[in-house]
């Protein structure tokens, strides 16, 4: 066999200064520092909380919650429209041309892995920390476990089927139980980067036991701005997890364990769009801060959709909501202010401060709408889901009527919602082929845009990168229909 050419293995980075002895053991300060090599560097607790930093900071990119796995799901379904203005920034995803050797693939791959070496670095290197207690040890490894979870399960739903997905024709191996071919599982400190892939099903018992493991570790207390996980916030994840894996018992457990917790508020619909304005106070479980000496600028979330954010920034306004969204709020709802129209085009003003904007990674509703679905298909009470339900759809229009729908009733009234509530969020993809849906879109760009996409279209899912193929000896095959 003809070797196939070999990168360098990622490094983690630090990226930020640190503060101790907070309401939590670690608590982070946002002055930058110069990137360095984190196994070289864990010594103490500050390069210790500086190496957790630098893997939120990661996150923050524009290659993944900075900005990809925020938009892609949202231009690759029913809920954006190419602007008329459109600069040429996410035409691919739009039109179902992605190809294995896009940039952007490679760059949300790569990303995701550097985030998954700097977990596995900081596993390995943090009992190196000389002068951090126990206590403070474990608090940075369930960072690590938490946000190498996080990764691989972005990962595994951006590169393969659903675990429940039962057509072998677009998932070789697919049996409902996850035997399809998911992502390489990465849980080492100096494990070959190149590894084969992985089961769906072996790759989520990996991140439910990372995220376990994270959940014993963390602290209770939230931090500054809900800016780093904790144990309810971990059990929010794992709420979205088991629902992603159709495990309704275990959805409903934890995310009703998340609602009845009382560590974080909904809030209500006269607060609802002030909490919308850059920092998220309420409604927030985890939420990535951009400040004005640290954000993405024209890479930023904000300045894809809008044109020019409230803080001055600049933007391009390559996308815009489509009617089939912006129809579905009712005249008395709140949500109809994160829409505004400017030289007759309709913006979507969500995420309104453009390259400032926090990143709300998980919030409290989507919490509240997976104890609805878990409820309606069967997992849990459908009370409680019908008051979970309740509680978002009457929080933004307190006119709505109750719902007392039961089953497949509930569920329907469920999709709507999550559909109006995480739109731009980067849900809708991912729900809709979860969900085993086509994609259905009745506003388009042009009379040559593919305005449905039958499930299960191949292209529903991102091919592996090409880089990677050609990198790794033990991935010859990529997914069906690339």
């Amino acid at each position: 066999m003809t070797m196939k050419i070999t990168r360098l293995k990622y490094i983690g980075l630090l990226s930020l200064a640190i503060t101790l002895n907070s309401c939590n053991d670690v608590d982070i300060d946002s002055a930058p520092i110069t990137n360095v090599e984190v196994g070289s560097s864990i010594s103490n607790l500050t390069s210790a909380t500086a190496a957790v930093d630098g893997m939120y900071d990661l996150m923050n990119r524009r290659d993944y919650y900075g900005r990809e796995l925020f938009v892609s799901p949202e231009v690759s379904s029913d809920n954006i429209l190419v602007s008329p203005s459109n600069s040429g920034r996410y035409l691919t995803q739009y039109q179902y041309s992605v190809l294995p050797t896009n940039g952007f693939l490679t760059n949300v791959w790569d990303n995701l892995y550097k985030n998954i070496n700097a977990a596995n670095t900081v596993l390995n290197f943090s009992a190196s920390a000389a002068d951090a207690s126990p206590a403070q040890i474990n608090e940075i490894n369930g960072h690590a476990y938490a946000i190498r979870g996080l990764a691989h399960f972005d990962l595994v739903r951006t590169f393969a089927f659903p675990y429940n997905t039962t057509d072998a024709s677009v998932a070789p191996g697919a049996d409902g139980n996850g035997g399809h071919l998911g992502v390489p599982l990465l849980i080492q400190y100096g494990q070959p980067r190149h590894s084969p892939r992985a089961t769906v099903t072996a790759v989520y018992d990996q991140i439910i036991d990372d995220l376990t493991k994270a959940m014993g570790l963390l602290p209770n207390a939230n931090y500054p701005l809900n800016s780093k996980f904790t144990k309810t916030g971990i059990q929010a994840l794992l709420s979205k997890v088991y629902l992603y894996k159709a495990d309704y018992p275990k959805a409903y457990t934890a995310a009703n364990a998340v609602v009845t917790s009382g560590a974080y508020s909904l809030g209500t619909n006269a607060t609802y769009m002030s909490n919308w304005d850059g920092t998220m106070e309420q409604d927030v479980i985890l939420q990535l801060v951009s400040t004005t000496d640290d954000n993405n600028g024209f890479d930023a979330l904000g300045s894809i959709y809008i044109d020019k954010g409230d803080a001055g920034n600049g933007g391009y306004g390559d996308l815009i909501p489509t009617s089939d969204i912006t129809s579905l709020y009712a005249t008395g709802d709140v949500r109809n202010n994160w829409f505004r129209v400017n030289g007759g085009v309709t913006f979507n003003f969500k995420f309104p401060l453009a390259w400032t904007n926090n990143i709300p990674v998980l919030r409290l509703s989507e919490v509240y709408l997976n104890l609805a679905e878990s409820a309606a298909r069967g997992g849990g009470s459908a009370t409680v889901g019908q008051n979970a339900l309740n509680a978002i759809v009457q929080r933004a229009n307190p006119t709505a009527p109750a719902t007392t729908s039961t089953g497949a009733a509930l569920l329907a009234e469920v999709m709507l919602e999550r559909r109006k509530e995480l739109a731009f969020e980067g849900h809708r993809l991912y729900d809709l082929v979860r969900w085993q849906q086509d994609i259905v879109r009745g506003q388009v760009a042009s009379p040559s845009t593919i305005s449905t996409i039958a499930y299960p279209n191949p292209e529903m899912i991102w091919p592996i990168p090409q880089n990677e193929i050609d990198a790794n000896d033990s991935i010859n095959e990529n997914n069906v229909g690339y």
